[in-house]
């Protein structure tokens, strides 16, 4: 089903297959969100649930226990319920089922609210432990902004901006998107970005590959610049560990600024879920809320 909410400057449409955002628009109509061409990347905006990244070998060891598990877990891939919605806002959730419960041993359920104010999209997802064992997970978001977006432009006009303008600092991964290991086997291990211009990437076609995973973020909020015409679409990244950088590979479309709660798989993996890098811990009852919101400037 899909939801449009529309104020004087955007209009957004969500759909409650993944309560993911199908379509952002300006008040001109033209498109801010990539659109979802399935030759190029059918996704928009999905939600990453109950994991971020790569999966290595598509299954993880949970008590013991194999669960076949995807990259980007399943939330963006299911069914929500809508259990509240207003002329500017809407919530969506899931909670556990049986498909879940076969990827995923736990009981939660995972709210996703959106709401429309002036320039902003308020975008913030809750995950709620509705059983009774603690649980560890991932959560992050994976939008996708149109670039080039106008046209005559190429991808050589836009720039990624993170709001301090500090040398960055990447967790590196391999060219096949898992974590890589450092000269002594360590896994996850840090270094400078090594960027010319702190805190600002020049952009170009196919040049974050399977994607640059971004630490120790002071920022709060990461954005992508027009160079032309200044226009900035800004995520928000304030209290977040880290963040990725992905494109299309091929003929530039899109650009994907992903804060997480979460990293992929080392490449060396040992599956067990309990000594994944970067999950959080949730206890019986306890909730954890990660904002996400979007702003068109």
């Amino acid at each position: 089903m899909l939801i449009t909410l529309k104020n004087e400057q955007l209009e957004l449409t969500v759909n409650s297959f993944g309560a993911e955002m199908n379509a952002l628009k300006d008040s001109s109509g033209k498109d801010i969100l990539w659109t979802g061409n399935p030759d190029v990347w059918k996704f928009h905006a999905p939600i990453l649930f109950p994991h971020c990244g790569k999966i290595k070998d598509a299954f993880v060891l949970i008590e013991n226990k194999s669960y076949p598990l995807k990259s980007n877990g399943f939330a963006r891939d299911l069914e929500f319920s809508v259990i509240n919605q207003s002329e500017n806002s809407v919530v969506f959730e899931l909670v556990q089922n049986e498909y879940t419960l076969e990827r995923f041993p736990y009981n939660f359920s995972l709210q996703v609210k959106y709401e429309l104010t002036n320039n902003q999209v308020f975008f913030e997802s809750t995950v709620k432990n509705t059983g009774e064992k603690e649980f560890l997970f991932s959560i992050g978001s994976h939008s996708g902004f149109c670039c080039p977006r106008n046209q005559g432009e190429s991808i050589e006009d836009y720039q990624i901006e993170f709001e301090k303008k500090e040398p960055l600092v990447t967790i590196p991964c391999y060219e096949n998107g898992f974590l890589a290991n450092d000269l002594d086997g360590k896994c996850p291990f840090s270094k400078l970005y090594g960027e010319v211009q702190p805190g600002i990437i020049p952009l170009k076609a196919d040049y974050f590959g399977n994607g640059h995973l971004f630490t120790n973020i002071t920022s709060d909020w990461v954005g992508l610049r027009n160079k032309k015409d200044n226009s900035l679409i800004k995520v928000n990244t304030k209290n977040y560990p880290n963040v990725m950088l992905w494109q299309n590979a091929g003929k530039p479309h899109f650009i994907c600024i992903e804060p997480w709660y979460g990293m992929p798989d080392p490449d060396n993996t040992n599956h067990q879920w309990t000594e994944k890098p970067g999950l959080v811990s949730l206890l019986p009852g306890k909730s954890f809320s990660c904002n996400q919101s979007i702003w068109v400037e």
